[in-house]
């Protein structure tokens, strides 16, 4: 159908109004369908975001599971490989007798308990004959605790009444005052009008005697009014207003006066429970002689329960003898504790010993100038070669490398092996090489499954293991090094590379490789790390 609107316009003047609404319906027309479409769109886009959302989640979670794993794995490579079988067995060693020592412990601790429960039973016996006259005293002195607490109210209520009094005369007392000021008020109210009266009649005689003019005499009569009627007005709004303080002042009064009657009541009341307290003090005083002679019975009994303890003490005896009998395998978890005790000397000798080599080596690369950070309780070294590091993607040594370690080595060498207390423990002397997270220009996330992340990881591996073996090298035999100490040295060297898996805690929010590297400092990331270990059986 289609709408010819000038042909109709020219030929139907009176058609004009229909063509003007088909107009208007037409544009609604497409209004509505513009919305229609519009939220068609926004519906299958929001739809669109919720897959894209859902499928990142999914990935972010299959990639946690992966690296779940491989963290799994390096933790279990370190206990087959890097863990010697010696700490392997001393640990679970450790770990047996630990379990049966607690084993032990926990059948003991059964049986020791069931034996205080069984005296407990036997204590209760004993004591229920000593709760019941025990009970009438306690009876008897709550009695009086009772009456002291009432007399402490009697005295409470006292006080009240005596305030209650002293409020009430003043209320008293502040009402009679406002009455004096209403009186007050009208004496001067009936003044103003007498003074008002006599001021009218003197100017009505002048008026009279044609002293002023009638308007003069009417202008003087209206100001008269006024300020007669203003005086007024004021002291009867005064007194209007001392006659409402008066009623609150009356009301006050009435509320106190329903107080203090409220309190002489309580006070009555608390007077009479202190007589039936005091009735009840007698009362337990006679049951209390009635019980003298349950007392006299009660204490046949008590020497029947004293024979029942005897027999007790009889079998505890044995129990004695039981526990004798005991002391050998206490004697042997005894030496099982000792041998504990023993490595655990051991093991706080090792501390020592590493804490003293520490502080060894602190001192002679203060004294040389050779700048390194030192672990005060491991003893690990960390070289600070500054600018003089390998290159990157290198592993050849620079000349003020050569240098540095010409400096240190004799002074570590000397700190390990020039105390004869630590030497004969030192089993090994280790050379670790990191690499800093990165490659290729681009930092690599060490969690990352992506084939060219793990290729960087391996590589990064392999990089750090030559710098720590081109360090070793020199070591051994670089430019004919030698210094004091050196052959004992060497046997107990060995090299070991980890790339970057300890520089796993970074800033990866940045929006460049050089803006990581400023953040992350990669320099020193790529460090050197010399470390010893002790052999704690020696």
């Amino acid at each position: 159908m289609s709408f010819q609107y000038d042909k109709n316009k020219s030929k139907h003047d009176s058609d004009s109004f229909w063509t003007s609404y088909s107009d208007l319906f037409l544009g609604l027309s497409t209004i509505f369908l513009l919305l229609y479409v519009v939220s068609s769109l926004r519906s299958g886009t929001s739809s669109l975001q919720v897959q894209v959302e859902n499928q990142k989640l999914a990935m972010e979670v299959e990639q946690l599971q992966q690296q779940l794993k491989m963290y799994q794995g390096v933790k279990e490579n370190y206990m087959n490989s890097e863990a010697s079988k010696d700490e392997v067995r001393e640990y679970q060693e450790l770990m047996d007798k630990l379990t049966l020592l607690k084993e032990d412990a926990g059948e003991e601790k059964n049986r020791l308990r069931q034996l205080a429960k069984e005296n407990e039973k036997k204590e209760d016996a004993l004591n229920k004959y000593q709760s019941m006259v025990m009970n009438v005293i306690n009876a008897n002195k709550f009695a009086k605790s009772k009456i002291k607490n009432r007399e402490e109210i009697i005295d409470e209520k006292d006080v009240e009444i005596n305030e209650l009094d002293t409020n009430v005369a003043s209320l008293q007392t502040e009402v009679e005052d406002k009455k004096k000021q209403i009186e007050v008020g009208q004496n001067e109210i009936r003044a103003i009008q007498g003074r008002y009266k006599s001021q009218q009649d003197q100017l009505r005689a002048a008026y009279r005697s044609q002293k002023m003019t009638k308007a003069a005499f009417e202008q003087k009569m209206s100001n008269l009014d006024k300020i007669a009627k203003d005086k007024i007005s004021n002291l009867e709004g005064q007194n209007k207003n001392y006659s409402a303080q008066i009623s609150q002042a009356q009301a006050e009064l009435q509320n106190m006066q329903g107080e203090l009657s409220s309190t002489k009541g309580q006070l009555s009341a608390a007077q009479g429970q202190l007589g039936s307290a005091s009735k009840k003090i007698s009362d337990l005083g006679q049951e209390l002689g009635a019980k003298a002679g349950e007392a006299n019975r009660l204490k046949g009994e008590l020497n029947q329960a004293q024979g029942e303890l005897g027999s007790a003490s009889r079998k505890i005896a044995s129990l004695g003898e039981e526990l004798g009998a005991k002391e050998g395998e206490t004697q042997k978890l005894k030496g099982q504790m000792g041998n504990l005790q023993g490595q655990l000397a051991v093991a706080k000798a090792e501390i020592e010993a590493r804490k003293v080599v520490a502080n060894e080596i602190q001192k002679g690369f203060g004294r040389a100038g050779i700048k390194a950070e030192v672990d005060g309780e491991t003893g690990d070294v960390l070289l600070d070669f500054g600018s003089a590091y390998f290159e990157s993607d290198s592993a050849n040594m620079k000349q003020d490398m050569k240098s540095i370690l010409e400096k240190a080595m004799p002074v570590y060498a000397k700190s390990l092996m020039g105390n004869p207390k630590v030497a004969n423990k030192i089993s090994a002397v280790e050379i670790v090489g990191f690499a800093s997270p990165t490659y290729q220009g681009r930092f690599v996330d060490p969690k990352s499954s992506n084939p060219k992340d793990k290729e960087a990881l391996k590589y990064n591996m392999d990089l750090s293991y030559r710098r720590a073996r081109s360090i070793f090298n020199y070591v051994i035999d670089g430019g004919g090094m030698q210094f004091e100490h050196q052959k004992e040295l060497l046997p107990l060297m060995k090299v070991s590379g980890r790339s970057f898996l300890e520089s796993m805690k970074v800033n990866r929010d940045v929006a460049s490789y050089q803006e990581f590297c400023k953040v992350n400092d990669c320099k020193k990331a790529q460090r050197v790390v010399i470390k010893f270990s002790m052999d704690r059986k020696k």
